[in-house]
């Protein structure tokens, strides 16, 4: 299963769910928004990050980093929208139409790679969503109960 695959899933799937899609992307499509740190100094898209998926329901934004298989370095940098606030100018105009309270961060991938180094990592982020094979979606980490 590829990234586009798992993140036209988790789409469907939040779509389906009654979230409101404020933004997408997935490699080669063109169609994300890049957010640029607080600090940005000039130098056009230096430590920018561009989120696969942001939905918004119920003064609730979900912000998705979505991949084919697990990767460590993508829970870090989830991790850091959590930790650090050096996006947070960026967040706020992306969601100035929203009226939102709390922003979860989490992981899209294929479910039957969220096995032991997945598991091991989840503490680091938010949520975890899985697809299946069928397109079916999982919710395999949740600990804040978050309605996904």
């Amino acid at each position: 299963m590829t990234e586009e695959q798992v993140t036209k899933a988790l789409l469907q799937h939040l779509t389906d769910n009654g979230w409101h899609i404020v933004c997408f992307d997935f490699p080669q499509s063109g169609t994300g928004r890049v957010l640029h740190p607080n600090n940005a100094d000039g130098e056009k898209n230096k430590d920018s990050i561009i989120p696969d998926i942001v939905a918004v329901k119920n003064n609730i934004s979900l912000f998705f980093e979505n991949k084919d298989r697990f990767y460590f370095p993508d829970y870090k940098k989830v991790n850091e929208l959590i930790v650090d606030n050096q996006y947070t100018n960026a967040i706020d105009k992306l969601l100035s139409d929203y009226e939102i309270d709390n922003i979860f961060y989490g992981i899209g991938l294929p479910t039957e790679k969220h096995k032991e180094k997945s598991k091991e990592s989840a503490h680091l982020v938010n949520f975890i969503l899985g697809v299946n094979s069928d397109r079916s979606v999982e919710v395999l980490y949740n600990p804040k109960k978050i309605v996904l």
